[in-house]
This record gives structure tokens, C-alpha cells and sequence, in this order.
């Protein structure tokens, strides 16, 4: 079983450093333990973050193309979600409503040729219609009655069209 901290996870780790460059500012919005992102965020206050807000309350507090790239790693389901956070923007936190809100920040403020690096149940990751090319997936087993973490890698695509 790997750890139940994702960033602690070596194979997560390893491919977050094939991207993660120093000097680069990265955002994570529910970091939750041990993210290597500059700008980290956990509405749980007994999480170490730089800020304590709802995870879409800090992506739209950021400018836009401010950051180098994205840790999304929000709790996979409505039941996780419930019972880490208070529900907020209209009971939507948790709900794919409010996800697809997040990517949509997410597509906003990562700068053209950043990264989103996102963690979740499924593959579907931030997506082509906000600008993002899938450039990788890794999926993580964790074996017995625990889903599969799956892991994409997505380059935002210059405002040209023109992957960098």
C-alpha cells in the first residue's frame, strides 16, 4: 500500500520532479501534507499551508497566467470531500460542479507552457477545451479494496496553439 500522503508516494514524487523546476512558482489549492508547491493551500487549518481558504476561493485569488503550474489533488469524492471541508459555493464543494469550476481557474492562471499535474480517480484531468495537452498519465495501485490513483501530466498550449 503506498502512503496516504500522495506526495509522499515515490512514484508521484518522481514524476512531479520531471516537471517542478526550481525558481518556478507552482500553486497547489488542497495540498493537504508534504507539497512540494510554492504558493500551498488546505481549507484544514491543522494542515501546514501558506493559506487556509476554499480551494476555489484561492485559485481565483490569483492572478491570471501567475504560476508555473498546478498540484491539483482535491478529495476524489462527494464523501471525502463532506467530511474534510465545509460544503461552500452553494453546497457545490466536492461535486463535479465545483471541480470543473476549480480546472476552469486552474486554465486561467497557469502561464502558456505550465503544467497542471492532476491527481484523481479518473483520467480526465483539466482538458483539452481549457487549453491543456495530456502529455502523460501514471497510475498508482494501491492495492486490496483501494481505488487506483490515477495521475495525468497537461501542458498548457500557448495562446498560438503551439505546444512549448
Amino acid at each position: 500500500m503506498p502512503d496516504r500522503y500522495t506526495f509522499r508516494i515515490p512514484q508521484i514524487g518522481g514524476i512531479i520532479g520531471e516537471y517542478l523546476k526550481a525558481g518556478e512558482v507552482w500553486a497547489d489549492p488542497f495540498c493537504g501534507r508534504y507539497s512540494p508547491a510554492t504558493l500551498t493551500n488546505d481549507a484544514d487549518e491543522d494542515n501546514p499551508a501558506t493559506y487556509h481558504l476554499d480551494g476555489l476561493d484561492f485559485l481565483k485569488s490569483l492572478a491570471d497566467k501567475s504560476v508555473d503550474g498546478v498540484l491539483f489533488d482535491p478529495p476524489y469524492s462527494v464523501e471525502q470531500a463532506l467530511r474534510k471541508y465545509i460544503p461552500s459555493h452553494n453546497g457545490t464543494a466536492g461535486r463535479s460542479e465545483y471541480h470543473y469550476r476549480c480546472m476552469d481557474e486552474i486554465g486561467r492562471i497557469i502561464k502558456d507552457g505550465g503544467c497542471a499535474i492532476c491527481f484523481n480517480w479518473n483520467s480526465n484531468g483539466i482538458g483539452m477545451n481549457r487549453g491543456f495537452a495530456l502529455i502523460q498519465i501514471l497510475l498508482i495501485a494501491h492495492g486490496a479494496c483501494h481505488n487506483d490513483t490515477i495521475v495525468t501530466v497537461e501542458r498548457k498550449l500557448a495562446t498560438t496553439g503551439i505546444l512549448i
